[in-house]
């Protein structure tokens, strides 16, 4: 249908003309896909601070402002899917009273189909439905047309003669199908034409039934026909009755056709004005000239908890709590008879369980349009618990506001935007004595002293004027005659267009934090003078000192450093030092650097460090931290030059490397030679010569023995040690050699204690040279014992061997030099046994260069259990499982 029809209906309509234009929320209507606005109400109206001159204009052209916000969207998605929308608490920028201002809505917008499903237009409610009134306008211009067009209707008559196919019908008639005059009679057929295809076959198969004498003759239906002429869609309505002889034959079927074009539209609109009326959000409700409600839309229905089909026809009072009854009938009903209508709240109650309801009422009669005598009584309300429940909610937010801010220890402050105060808490009256009303305006700056007071106000004149933030520090005078420093820090504040309206900010008493920043000075300035007497002192020492962050930058270097560098200051500190360090030394110097710094532990490694004549000399660099309540604060370290040092172990490594390499061709050559010589002996059984060369060949093997660790000393020294790396398995390695040394003596028996170890990749003959090495280190230490127990086993992610003795054991200060180069226990017992002290030198860099690691763990007296540790291939253990 149309939306001029539509339109012109609703203008008919005084009932819902008075239910729309009475009503307390805003509603809005808009039709087509281009969303014309046909109804807006004066709550919407005001809503939107638009005259009515917006109705006919699209929603678009009547807010502009909603550009850029959803809902011109929310329309176009409503309209084309047929679904509603329903929002709670939904944002809204609207231009209002001159300026853009932000307001929420509940609202629904419901779209309006008609017969055929089609969606003609949108609803949009909320909770303030004045659009009501606009509509039930609409509606009473609507119904007065209405009644015009039913007063001038005359009714067609015609006459179908059923023997021969034709039909006979006067001027209203022929008009009703849009003929033009002067064709009085038409065939049957002729007739069928200009009915409206949708209704075609029915109304035939209807007048076929009636022509049957069973059926009674009678006929009535309702149907559409086109103009044979002017082309236009009318509805008819038709009523017949046919009349047979005594054969049972059809002589005459005659009747009249009336124009109900009106009435289906009008049943079409007041089903859309219901449809409008039972979705909105408010209580509505109708009620006959005895007060009596027959009908209550359904979200009146769910306030008052009625059943959702039941009918309704009860007295009004009936929906009144009993305490308001007799203010209904001595006061309420009386203004309605008196003016017509009445607007307030009172007390609704819910059905089922008596829940008291208070609403925002108004009632008002409806007067029939034509007499003027009244007709009943139309009712909008509006259901006020949630309003109520949030302005308490309100109240007891401003009062735990105030609670809190006259508790604060601090005094806050409000402005302006012409920089008086216009709010100050009750803290700056406990401090000051100044009585609230003094505060306020430019009175809080009598309580600053004169000293201060004039530099306080211009910088927040400057601020102001500036719109930034505002912050200031001044001495305020007590009550009690005592001065404290303060702070006064302030932010510019905007309303929802932008404009600026003030400062919120806050006064706080740093008086404490002003005298520990005065002794703060204080402290610094006698700091500052010892750091320049350390310096001083520091500069005369013969070794580079510096120190670092708990982060590992330097910040500080000694004059002897800087001058070594022949760099700037600025240069060397922070992470720059670094690029001083030889590029081979670097990254092992970092991580050693790290993990000191991680570790808390002391920090030594050894580098090349270059000079100011781009030469690099060895230098051995120590740090450690420095604590307080166990927090490392700073990193103290020394540099000290041991180029000269290093210089003497090469060339000492390099004696013993050519010594080694010397020795032990002649060494072989002798060994050789005794071993002739004791074959000789024994074959001409000269058993005393024999077991001498023996003996002198087990001296050689001694002697070659120690030219090896010589020469592997020298080798690690240089870090030319070679590896041949292979898989193997763990277990197999160390029982093999077990095996092969316990050939070698027969006082001590090699136990072996071992687990599921799996895989190792690594050098096998190395691994071999260091188990050998502990176990004849085990058997050599413990001559009154008579077991060495080898054990090995998982650990986490590595393969562990243990060798245990039950000998001399080891001091506990001698036990972290025991890995250390040609070092032997010193006591009464340290010649007792013979060996240069690098067997466990080399094991211990061996298992290090294989990613490994080796310790010992002894009682002085009982014994020492040497360990050393290897990474694990998991899978293989996993496997071998």
């Amino acid at each position: 249908m149309e939306s001029n029809n539509y339109q012109g209906y609703l203008q008919n309509n005084t009932i819902f003309k008075v239910l729309i234009e009475e009503s307390v929320s805003p509603v809005g209507l808009y039709v087509g896909r281009d969303m014309v606005i046909k109804l807006a109400n004066k709550a919407i109206l005001k809503v939107w601070d638009k005259s009515e001159a917006v109705i006919g204009k699209t929603f678009r052209e009547a807010l502009p402002e909603l550009e850029g916000q959803p809902f011109f969207q929310l329309l176009d998605d409503v309209y084309t899917t047929g679904i509603a929308y329903e929002a709670h608490g939904e944002k809204v920028d609207l231009f209002v009273d001159g300026r853009m201002q932000t307001y929420y809505f509940n609202f629904t917008y419901q779209p309006l189909k008609n017969e055929q499903g089609e969606v003609w237009g949108i609803m949009n409610t909320a909770s303030d439905v004045t659009e009501l009134v606009l509509t039930r306008q609409k509606l009473a211009d609507n119904q007065e047309r209405t009644r015009f067009a039913l007063g001038s209707a005359e009714l067609g008559t015609w006459d179908l003669d059923p023997v021969n196919d034709i039909v006979t019908w006067d001027a209203k008639c022929k008009q009703l199908y849009g003929f033009p005059d002067g064709e009085e009679v038409l065939s049957y057929k002729e007739v069928l034409k200009y009915i409206h295809p949708e209704d075609k076959e029915r109304i035939d198969k209807t007048v076929q039934d009636s022509l049957i004498p069973p059926q009674g003759g009678f006929y009535e239906s309702e149907f559409r026909t086109i103009g044979a002429g002017d082309g236009v869609i009318r509805w008819l309505r038709c009523r017949g009755k046919a009349y047979f002889n005594e054969a049972g034959r059809c002589i005459r079927f005659a009747g009249t056709a009336l124009d109900i074009t009106s009435e289906i539209k009008d049943k079409e609109e007041q089903r859309k004005l219901l449809t409008l009326i039972d979705h909105s959000s408010d209580f509505v409700s109708l009620s006959d000239i005895d007060s009596n409600v027959y009908y209550v839309n359904a979200a009146g229905r769910e306030m008052l908890g009625m059943d959702a089909d039941a009918p309704v026809f009860l007295p009004s009072i009936d929906f009144i709590v009993p305490e308001e009854i007799s203010r209904v009938k001595d006061h309420i009903y009386k203004a309605i008879e008196k003016g017509g209508r009445w607007s307030g709240e009172v007390i609704y109650r819910h059905f089922k369980t008596g829940e008291p309801i208070p609403v925002h009422g108004t009632s008002m009669r409806i007067y029939d349009p034509i007499t003027g005598q009244p007709q009943g009584r139309a009712t909008v309300s509006r259901d006020l618990r949630r309003e109520i429940a949030d302005r308490q909610a309100l109240i007891n937010s401003q009062q735990l506001l105030l609670n809190i801010t006259s508790a604060a220890p601090a005094a806050l402050w409000m402005s302006d935007e012409t920089g008086m105060i216009t709010y100050a808490n009750q803290t700056w009256t406990t401090w000051t004595g100044q009585p609230n009303e003094e505060v306020l305006g430019t009175g809080w700056l009598e309580a600053i002293l004169p000293e201060d007071r004039i530099r306080a106000a211009e910088k927040f004149l400057n601020d102001l004027e500036e719109r930034r933030p505002y912050e200031v520090d001044f001495r305020l005078l007590f009550k009690d005659g005592s001065v404290h420093w303060c702070i006064a820090t302030g932010n510019p504040q905007y309303n929802e267009s932008g404009v600026f309206v003030g400062y919120i900010g806050a006064c706080t008493d740093v008086t404490e934090k002003k005298v520990i920043d005065i002794e703060l000075e204080q402290s610094n300035a006698e700091l500052n003078a010892q750091i320049k007497q350390f310096e001083f002192v520091t500069d005369f020492m013969p070794v580079q000192l510096w120190t670092a962050k708990t982060t590992g930058e330097l910040d500080y270097l000694n004059k002897r450093a800087i001058d070594f560098l022949g760099l700037p200051e600025g240069d060397i500190i922070g992470p720059n030092w670094l690029e001083q360090v030889h590029p081979d030394d670097r990254d092992a110097c970092v991580k050693t650097w790290v993990s000191s710094l991680e570790s808390g532990n002391l920090y030594q490694f050894e580098f090349r460090l270059r000079d100011k004549d781009g030469n690099y000399r060895w230098h051995l660099s120590r740090a450690l931290p420095f604590m307080s309540d166990g927090i490392i604060l700073k990193w103290f370290g020394t540099n000290t030059d041991i180029h000269e040092q290093k210089e003497l172990q090469r060339q000492k490594d390099d004696f013993l490397g050519i010594a080694s390499h010397e020795l032990k061709t002649p060494v072989t050559s002798i060994k050789a030679y005794a071993q002739v010589l004791g074959a000789m002996f024994v074959k001409e059984g000269d058993a005393k010569k024999a077991a001498m060369v023996e003996k002198m060949d087990s001296q050689l093997n001694r002697l070659t023995n120690l030219i090896g660790d010589l020469l592997d000393v020298t080798k690690i020294n240089s870090g030319k040690i070679q590896f041949n790396k292979t898989w193997f398995d763990f277990n197999d390695v160390v029982r093999d050699n077990v095996q092969d040394l316990q050939h070698t003596t027969n006082k001590h028996t090699l136990e072996m204690d071992f687990a599921e170890t799996g895989e190792v990749y690594s050098d096998k003959d190395r691994i071999g040279q260091v188990i050998t090495n502990l176990i004849t280190n085990a058997i050599k230490y413990s001559p009154h014992s008579d077991r060495i127990i080898i054990s090995t086993k998982i650990e986490g992610a590595d393969a562990v061997v243990r060798v245990q003795d039950f000998g001399i054991g080891i001091p506990d200060d001698k036990k972290d030099r025991v890995f250390e180069q040609f070092y032997r226990v010193s006591g009464s017992k340290q010649h007792t046994f013979p060996g240069l002290g690098l067997g466990l030198y080399i094991s211990s860099e061996i298992i290090k260069r294989e990613g490994g690691k080796m310790w010992v763990n002894s009682v002085e007296g009982k014994g020492s259990t040497f360990c050393f540790s290897l990474p694990v291939d998991g899978q293989n253990i996993t496997a071998t499982k």
